[in-house]
């Protein structure tokens, strides 16, 4: 393809190294990548992409755009269109992302960037295309359209002979128009009919609803903003300080039910059995459900049928509003008392009002009030920001009743809460007024109306006393990511220092003592568990690592993470404990930190940290379970004392075996080969080689090596660049030399995509201190390249050809002239 390569004397020579590092580093890769691509250097463009990615701030879609484009132009098929997966996985309506997607994949994947493209696509002859492709899959109809403030215009078209009519609900009554087909429109074929239309749209302080219709099939429902400002809320604003009492009317539950009917009936099946706790004879809420517009018969009859017998209120929406439509509708239907906010895919336990009511009455300026759940974001338990799995309705039941006397009478505060389950209180509603009109449907809005009650000066709290189980999703799943980022940005105009506060509130988890007090107080599962023991001196990647290996063999595993005098606890697979801390300075707390382990149920404890401390050590031994003491650095501490017949040492890699065989020579070793990916390497360039440097951890002593050999390549070798594949402590001060590039933060299995741009023709790693077991340093010693590295084994492995394999004594002056001196002769 007439690629020139991506050698330093071509690209490096000229460019102002400055640029690319400092807080604006990202926007001058992405400037460097576009440019690249545009005179066809595809493994520069891949160079400067990829580094995009693994720098802050966070990757939008369009930088795995360019990397994916760079890719395709490279012959990295997979990596290309993962690439585009990942690209429409933070933005689904990017357009670069879909128009590629459709073009490049030959699977399901090409539906999903059809579906997208058709909104938002302006060239014809992909709309043409994404057409095409809807219609193989079933499509009969598709439209566009853009909202004005004065009105809303677009284009229709349909495969069969049925009238198109578009429609414009305000709030004084519905316009109607019937629109003929167009045969010369340029979406027209010889068998698609297609038509654009323009709907004028009269001044109004509400919403109003677009609707396109085929026949019977609706086309598309379009939710618009209202395009006069209303400065009115629902009621006139109570100052929150003035202390009130509960509400003599019953709290209203409001569910918008749309799809899903299985998730849907359970819901109400929880409802009808929390409505009435055991003994009182009264109803402890009312339930208003509204029939967004649903297309499934069966939840329209069941609702129908909850109505009839007086369970529930039903209101039923003509076309479909959104969340926020029909929770505006409904919070117009209801003057009186407290309301609570419920998704339609969740199950709720007995009694879970009142208990809401009751952290919402325990002060006097408290608005609103979330409950913990498997899937609410912050609120999640046991893993925090995290889709935990959903239980069934008995266990839910369970974990909420443990919940309710663990942490019962609590209210944590926190930026705002989340309308999965979202109790609001009357004087909260009357000061903040309805949802906002300004967000699309489902998302988002709950956080904003949380804010402005804050901003009124009411408390968003958690009741971590009451737990919901919660599907996530249900109705749009896979819109949920647009929608998110499209409300986002109007969040962030009305709020901009939520994100950071967030980020805030993340990091202090003021929610994680009432987490582990619920996790403590919960039955653990009682399968037999492995507990792995890591440390701040443990590399994470071989403790991750060693974990994977042990979840692919089917064991359950518990990692065992040591700061200081605490131990973190944290089950692998998702399970309890999560959140639990344990210490061990005094005999008090040894004692009850090994009643905790032993709930564990371990089997056995294989410990990674180099150098536990003598108190963790006695712990272990008091679980009198067997230990596997596994060699991943240089030293093994105190578990060196322990006699030899009783502890083996256990190693992952040859080059581990050789390094134990020579420093404890009486004690048992055993080898356990941990897998290792095969780094397979196209053909090199014969020009532009480089040298790769793969680091196996972030360290100053890695830096200081690096740059000395810097140093003394650039005064033999100016020409040859220096890549560093992986993170680095100092990225911008070591890209600031002109012969040195650094990828950023890599896996193992990323390794050989990310060098091949690069035309390695060399590669170091295992450089610093022994790390055994790292599997980017194990993958990197695989490669189909010379590999130099240090020889912890002290001659005793006989290196491949090629190889270099440099003393472990030898210093970074003498390890950089023997590497500068290896790269010249080979």
């Amino acid at each position: 393809m007439g690629e020139r390569s991506a050698g330093l004397d071509h690209h490096r020579k000229n460019l102002d190294v400055s640029l690319l590092v400092g807080p604006h580093a990202h926007i001058a890769l992405e400037r460097l990548a576009a440019e690249a691509l545009t005179t066809q250097e595809f493994a520069t463009a891949h160079k400067y992409a990829d580094r995009r990615i693994r720098v802050s701030p966070p990757p939008a879609a369009h930088c795995f755009v360019l990397r994916a484009e760079a890719a395709w132009r490279l012959g990295l098929t997979e990596a290309a269109l993962s690439d585009l997966a990942r690209a429409r996985l933070v933005d689904p309506y990017d357009v670069g992302a879909n128009r590629r997607m459709l073009a490049w994949a030959a699977d399901e994947r090409r539906l999903g960037a059809a579906a997208q493209l058709i909104c938002r696509e302006g060239n014809l002859a992909i709309l043409r295309a994404a057409i095409a492709e809807l219609r193989r899959a079933g499509g009969r109809h598709w439209a566009a359209c853009s909202v004005f403030d004065n009105h809303v215009t677009g284009w229709v078209a349909w495969t069969n002979a049925l009238f198109v009519e578009v429609s414009l609900a305000t709030e004084d009554g519905t316009l109607t128009s019937i629109l003929e087909p167009n045969p010369f429109h340029a979406l027209a074929s010889a068998d698609v009919q297609a038509t654009t239309f323009l709907v004028r749209r009269p001044p109004s302080t509400t919403a109003q609803i677009v609707t396109l219709r085929c026949g019977e099939d609706v086309v598309q429902v379009r939710r618009v903003a209202p395009n006069l400002t209303s400065t009115m809320n629902l009621r006139a604003a109570r100052d929150p300080s003035i202390g009130i009492g509960p509400n003599v009317d019953l709290p209203t539950v409001i569910v918008p039910v749309y799809a899903d009917a299985r998730a849907t009936i359970e819901c109400f099946e929880s409802l009808d059995k929390a409505r009435r706790p055991q003994g009182t004879g009264k109803d402890a809420f009312q339930v208003l459900a509204i029939d967004d517009a649903s297309p499934e018969v069966e939840l329209q009859r069941h609702l129908s049928e909850l109505a009839t017998k007086r369970k529930i209120r039903l209101l039923v929406n003509p076309v479909n509003l959104g969340f926020v439509g029909a929770i505006n509708r409904a919070l117009k239907e209801i003057q009186r008392g407290d309301v609570v906010l419920l998704n339609s895919d969740t199950l709720v336990p007995p009694g879970f009002v009142d208990r809401l009511a009751d952290v919402a009455y325990s002060a006097p300026n408290i608005g609103t009030v979330t409950p913990l759940s498997n899937n609410g974001d912050i609120f999640s338990f046991p893993t925090p920001n995290d889709v935990n799995p959903m239980q069934r309705y008995d266990e839910i039941v369970a974990i909420d009743h443990v919940a309710s006397a663990t942490n019962a009478g609590k209210a944590i505060d926190v930026a705002s809460g989340i309308g999965f389950c979202l109790y609001i209180t009357r004087a909260c509603l009357d000061s903040v007024g309805e949802l906002s009109d300004k967000f699309d449907r489902g998302y988002l809005e709950d956080i904003d109306l949380c804010l402005r009650a804050r901003t009124n000066g009411f408390r968003n709290v958690c009741a971590p006393s009451v737990y919901v189980g919660h599907h996530g999703s249900k109705s749009f799943q896979e819109e949920k990511r647009g929608l998110v980022l499209r409300n986002l940005s109007f969040l962030d105009q009305r709020f901009p220092d939520y994100r950071e506060e967030c980020r805030a509130f993340e990091i202090a988890d003021p929610l994680r003592p009432a987490r582990a007090a619920l996790e403590r107080a919960l039955p653990w599962p009682a399968e037999p568990s492995v507990l792995v023991l890591a440390g701040e001196r443990t590399c994470p990647a071989v403790t991750d690592a060693r974990i994977r290996h042990l979840r692919l063999h089917g064991e359950r595993t518990v990692l065992l993470s040591r700061d200081n005098n605490v131990l973190h606890l944290r089950a692998a697979d998702g399970g309890l404990p999560q959140t639990m801390r344990l210490r061990f300075d005094a005999e008090a707390n040894l004692a009850s930190s090994g009643d905790i382990l032993r709930r564990l149920s371990p089997m056995r404890i294989e410990i990674l940290e180099p150098n536990p401390p003598p108190r963790l050590i006695e712990l272990i031994r008091c679980l009198d379970v067997p230990i596997d003491r596994w060699l991943v650095s240089e030293s093994i501490g105190e578990i060196g004392s322990l006699p030899s017949c009783t502890t083996p040492l256990f190693v992952p890699s040859k080059m581990a075996e050789a390094y134990a065989q020579s420093r404890w020579p009486d004690r048992k070793i055993v080898l356990h080969d941990w897998p290792t990916c095969f780094l397979t390497l196209p053909p090199i360039s014969a020009n532009d080689k480089s040298l790769v440097i793969v680091p196996s951890t972030p360290t100053l002593a890695s830096m200081r090596m690096i740059k000395t050999l810097a140093d003394c390549l650039w005064g033999r070798e100016p020409s040859l660049p220096i890549v560093i594949a992986g993170a680095t402590c100092g990225d911008d001060r070591l890209m600031s030399r002109p012969n040195i590039f650094v990828t950023g933060a890599i896996t193992a299995d990323e390794l050989g995509n990310v060098l091949r741009p690069h035309n390695p023709g060399w590669i170091l790693t295992d450089f610093e201190q022994p790390v055994f077991g790292h599997p980017l340093v194990e993958t990197a010693r695989q490669a189909t390249r010379p590999v130099a590295y240090r020889d912890w084994s002290g001659g005793a492995l006989k290196p491949r050809k090629g190889d270099l394999a440099i003393s472990a004594i030898a210093n970074a002056a003498a390890l950089a002239d023997l590497v500068v001196d290896w790269v010249a002769r080979s």
